[in-house]
């Protein structure tokens, strides 16, 4: 019998949640927590927020979130906690990781060739991937070298990259994760710690990016 290839439980929970079941969508949107780079203090609430905003996007009653959107985001985390430069984004750098981590989780981040009804190209992502997305990019700007240099500048890079890329890259190579994985700073940690601790500063600015993101 031919081997199934491998499927991410996370993507897999992303494919199930499809069907806008409300004990399959909470199962979903645990799991995205479950695999972000960071914990959160259970008053933060994060497992209910999200579950509610996937839930309610899942029925048709919200959007998706823009790029533009995780954008904003992130960079008020960014100028709220006083992180330096290189963390914040643009569209451009938001775009080229999303879709960089779309070949290594595509039934999350759908293509950006999707198209709404109309006809209208549809660049926007489910609540659970949107926090996904972001939370591993901040995690990445805050541990990983490549990162650490302005958007326009890593997307230089990436592109430089890209040409000499195997068709299928490693997930590792595809999260944009170095090997071996560099050791956490001193600004990951106290973000870690503030989330973890509900410590007020972090977690109103974390709070901050989950209403701008619609969570």
């Amino acid at each position: 019998m031919a081997q199934q290839p491998y499927t991410d439980p996370l993507d897999a929970a992303a494919r199930a949640a499809s069907s806008g079941n409300l004990q399959v969508v909470q199962s979903f949107t645990d799991t995205v927590v479950s695999y972000l780079p960071f914990a959160f203090h259970p008053s933060i609430g994060l497992n209910g927020r999200l579950f509610q905003a996937e839930l309610l996007y899942r029925q048709h009653g919200r959007k998706g979130v823009g790029i533009g959107e995780l954008v904003s985001a992130l960079n008020g985390v960014a100028e709220a906690l006083q992180l330096p430069s290189y963390v914040k984004t643009n569209v451009s750098q938001m775009q080229t990781y999303r879709l960089r981590m779309a070949r290594v989780y595509p039934a999350l981040v759908r293509p950006a060739a999707a198209y709404a009804p109309g006809g209208q190209r549809d660049l926007s992502l489910c609540p659970s991937a949107a926090a996904f997305v972001i939370f591993h990019l901040l995690q990445l700007k805050l541990i990983e070298p490549s990162y650490q240099v302005d958007p326009d500048t890593w997307v230089r890079n990436v592109s430089a990259k890209a040409a000499n890329q195997a068709p299928t890259p490693s997930r590792s190579t595809s999260l944009g994760i170095g090997t071996p994985a560099p050791p956490p700073s001193a600004q990951y940690q106290s973000i870690a710690s503030g989330l973890a601790t509900n410590n007020g500063l972090t977690a109103a600015s974390v709070l901050a990016l989950l209403s701008t993101l619609g969570i």
